[in-house]
């Protein structure tokens, strides 16, 4: 049976990419993304618009995996779209993410090892930085609530309803798989082994079509855009309380994908050249 899925958008895609005007929307798309670059709030240094530059070309290699390479949410694949190299916005360095295209119409499974990794955590979000300007968490499951095997094999079900055992919670929305994966040593912690599978009807990843190039091409440009807004405008809001620590509103954090029962601070700092940064802080039990 045809995925209902493949068929979007509509019918003009053949005619947008036989006369180019899909690349030539996605390339000038590009173009108006670089503005927030050269935006007046933005810093001006060379090093600094060096780093814009670089920050959006990191994007857009994250993005062309997500939309174009791995975007069938029928037969999803976990991949690194967020890294050592590929920085987005408030990601963790001790973090090891990977990302799967999923969809609310469907039913997936997770199979996998524990590993030894300090933290291991599984969430399914709604919408993306470019087509909506958020991510929100529409479920989360993570080691603390995680029943394993005897020998650290563990599955996990991931459905809009309810089911037995291990569940991670979707709605007719979600369309994004995002695991969390805290090291506190990578030289002896080893990270958890994990795959995803659609559930019932099977197909293999699908040919490129038409279809799925226009909507990758225009979903990665409105990704780099909205991704790269969207920071800019927390970094202007941070700068109007410099130096100071405070509590960033958490359902602002969940709605942009952030972990619901992790709290984060953010700030901006002004330092002259011979003052050094020093954050003192007293963890929780």
């Amino acid at each position: 049976m045809e995925d209902k899925l493949a068929s979007a958008p509509g019918p003009d895609a053949l005619a947008r990419v036989m006369d180019g005007t899909t690349w030539a929307e996605f390339c000038d798309g590009l173009k108006a993304a670089g503005q927030v670059v050269l935006d007046p709030a933005a810093p001006a240094t060379p090093l600094d618009r060096a780093e814009g530059y670089r920050y959006l070309t990191r994007l857009l290699r994250s993005a062309l995996e997500t939309f174009i390479e791995d975007a069938d949410p029928g037969a999803p694949e976990l991949l690194r779209t967020c890294h050592e190299t590929i920085k987005m916005g408030a990601d963790n360095p001790d973090n090891h993410y990977q990302n799967a295209p999923i969809n609310g119409r469907y039913e997936y499974r997770i199979t996998g090892t524990r590993g030894t990794v300090h933290y291991l955590g599984f969430g399914t979000q709604e919408g993306n930085y470019g087509a909506t300007g958020s991510l929100d968490t529409s479920g989360y499951l993570d080691d603390s609530a995680l029943a394993l095997n005897a020998d650290g094999s563990f599955e996990i079900h991931l459905s809009c309803e309810p089911r037995p055992g291990n569940w991670l919670k979707m709605t007719p929305k979600s369309r994004t798989l995002v695991v969390r994966q805290t090291f506190l040593d990578r030289k002896t912690e080893q990270k958890a082994e994990l795959r995803i599978e659609r559930l019932g009807e099977r197909h293999a990843p699908r040919p490129l079509s038409v279809q799925a190039l226009d909507r990758g091409l225009i979903g990665s440009t409105r990704f780099v855009a909205g991704c790269a807004q969207l920071f800019h405008k927390w970094a202007q809001g941070f700068a109007e309380r410099p130096n100071q620590l405070p509590l960033f509103d958490p359902k602002i954090a969940t709605a942009a994908g952030g972990v619901p029962h992790i709290a984060y601070y953010h700030g901006y700092w002004r330092l002259a050249p011979d003052e050094a940064l020093v954050i003192e802080a007293t963890p929780p039990d």
